[in-house]
């Protein structure tokens, strides 16, 4: 298994812990991100969660779209994750080269990409619901590493916030979280 299949699929497990927990009547609740409740946090995650299991089955590029959460977010999420999991599981998958997201690159690149995404909307949906997300600072250091980077590219097409402020020291989760403007206090 590569670096970058553990880390995301760790990410994605730490979603589903939050996911999995919210009560029934938390769906509709206000995200820190701005104009979607908890449910449409989960319909993003598994709007791009489906764009990867294109790319992975097809070689092709695929842009996450926001599927609708409907009166069940935990059903649109455990399909999703499934579904992707078992596009995953192929031989070869992750050495696949295509011209994804960011132009050439595997599969495996955009899985180290994107822990970034279900790493901090376990956040989100969290904060939305009053959960608390567990994230890994392992993870997350991890995924600084890869998103540091790229981070202004990221804020200019609108997809994290300016960087919150927190303390040299503070755990990797915290940093991870205020590098891509989540605000941890």
């Amino acid at each position: 298994m590569s670096t970058a299949l553990r880390n995301y699929t760790k990410a994605l497990y730490g979603l589903d812990a939050v996911v999995q927990r919210v009560p029934t009547d938390a769906w509709g609740a206000d995200s820190p991100c701005d104009g979607w409740c908890a449910g449409d946090v989960v319909a993003h995650a598994a709007g791009v969660m489906n764009a990867i299991e294109t790319m992975a089955r097809t070689g092709q590029n695929a842009l996450p779209e926001m599927p609708d959460a409907g009166d069940d977010p935990v059903d649109l999420w455990s399909r999703s994750l499934d579904d992707l999991l078992e596009a995953l599981d192929h031989p070869d998958v992750l050495g696949r080269v295509g011209t994804y997201w960011f132009g050439e690159s595997t599969i495996d690149d955009i899985l180290a990409f994107g822990v970034w995404d279900p790493l901090g909307h376990a956040w989100d949906l969290g904060r939305a619901t009053g959960l608390e997300p567990h994230g890994s600072d392992a993870i997350a250091e991890a995924s600084m590493m890869v998103i540091g980077a790229n981070a202004d590219m990221l804020r200019s097409m609108g997809l994290m916030g300016d960087p919150v402020e927190v303390p040299d020291d503070a755990p990797a989760y915290v940093r991870f979280l205020a590098l891509t403007g989540r605000d941890p206090a």
